[in-house]
């Protein structure tokens, strides 16, 4: 049986790195304080046509939520063209129908060159749509392919999961692709959410007393988790909706583990490796925590798949990573 193949001339665009998370903070800071402003305008003990006065005070504090985050947007995007001179060393993003070629030897565009599939880091859908897929490369980043995707992704998929197999021998190489995230950072975000909560939570019944019970706690249970969730929505994301740009290639040889890309490189038998889990209130994943003598950490995030698979089975085979419970 013939391997799949996939050849066809298609649109393809290539994605550009946006700054997103400035434009993401003045829009949850915005919130906060549109959140704030509802509480204190609510009355749960209005009768009468008190009542329609505070419909009518909600429904405008929405719409200005709503038209405020248009102009936050623009005021950013002015920011952007105006005061960031953008990097005149890069070069114009590639667009356009050009012939893209998917075999064993790699995922080929004409216009942009050839990568191999240690480099093919990722595929990401688009939400409500059989026509767009992006594929995350190591050397032309994001690109967006106009293609039936039940098409492209059976060829794509199977080519990923038949190179994180490892050669049979103890000493193979692997090729295995992971999402690098920052353990310590994801730690930090989630303590600051409950700090801001808390904080909120305080300055609220500081500031409460001639509100009333009723209005002070429906106060807590909107204001408390609105500010957490606002925070948590960063290290959230990281995990979840822009996992794919965290996506990083690596080769095990031996005993040696290092990212294709060079940033990246320790001997396993002089690091300590543990296999974590971690959860809490709105989360739940599992990593593999790399601690080597020099150099710094790495954490892989594992969500299952071919190349976790072979990651944690080559590590164990080698006796780097010890079969136990996982670490919390």
């Amino acid at each position: 049986m013939s391997p799949p193949a996939f050849s066809r001339r298609l649109q393809v665009t290539q994605v550009g790195a946006v700054v997103i998370w400035p434009l993401l903070l003045l829009c949850a800071a915005y919130t906060l304080l549109m959140g704030v402003a509802g509480v204190w305008v609510i009355d749960l003990d209005a009768t009468g046509w008190h009542i329609a006065l505070g419909i009518v005070a909600w429904l405008a504090i929405f719409a200005l939520w709503l038209l405020g985050l248009v102009v936050v947007t623009r005021v950013w995007i002015w920011v952007e063209t105006h005061w960031l001179k953008p990097d005149e060393r890069r070069p114009k993003p590639f667009h356009g129908a050009t012939q893209v070629d998917v075999g064993e030897s790699g995922f080929s565009v004409q216009g942009l060159g050839h990568v191999d599939w240690i480099d093919v880091l990722t595929i990401e859908g688009i939400p409500d749509s059989d026509s767009y897929l992006i594929v995350h490369t190591r050397p032309f980043k994001k690109l967006m392919l106009t293609v039936p995707v039940d098409e492209l992704v059976p060829v794509i998929n199977h080519y990923l999961s038949l190179k994180s197999s490892p050669t049979p021998t103890a000493t193979g190489l692997l090729q295995s692709r992971a999402m690098v995230f920052c353990w310590r950072c994801f730690q930090a975000w989630i303590a600051a959410g409950y700090a801001l909560a808390a904080a909120a939570g305080i300055a609220l019944l500081l500031n409460a007393a001639d509100a009333g019970f009723l209005k002070t706690m429906v106060g807590l249970c909107v204001l408390m988790p609105l500010s957490a969730w606002l925070v948590w929505f960063i290290p959230f994301s990281q995990v979840s909706t822009f996992a794919p740009s965290r996506v990083r290639a690596f080769q095990l040889d031996g005993t040696r583990l290092q990212s294709t890309d060079g940033s990246w490189q320790a001997d396993l038998r002089q690091a300590r490796i543990s296999h974590r889990r971690a959860s809490g209130l709105g989360y739940e994943f599992s990593f593999l925590a790399i601690r080597p003598k020099a150099g710094k950490n790495l954490n892989l995030m594992l969500e299952g798949g071919a190349d976790q698979e072979a990651l944690l089975s080559a590590l164990s085979e080698r006796g780097l990573l010890p079969l136990t419970n996982l670490e919390r």
